[in-house]
């Protein structure tokens, strides 16, 4: 996993979920047990689109499929290869 992403990701998230900090060795955190709610799910895969210039698919638009920070750069990273090739 590419670490500048993961650390991105982390700081996006941080600026979404009031009062949490996450860090790099909670990446298997459970965000939704961390206060993120849907509205801050869709302010963070907003700032991923426009951060790392990609677009998130529909079918990853669920809370479920991008709940933590390791799904969310999984998901990040396979849209910058795709957008690449």
């Amino acid at each position: 996993m590419d670490l500048q992403i993961t650390t991105k990701i982390i700081e996006i998230i941080n600026s979404n979920i009031k009062e949490t900090t996450l860090t790099l060795d909670q990446i298997d955190a459970d965000l939704s047990a961390l206060e993120m709610d849907s509205i801050a799910f869709i302010h963070i895969v907003v700032a991923l689109e426009e951060t790392f210039s990609i677009e998130v698919p529909d079918e990853y638009l669920l809370i479920a499929e991008m709940g933590t920070v390791n799904k969310m750069a999984k998901v990040v990273t396979a849209a910058i290869e795709s957008t690449i090739k």
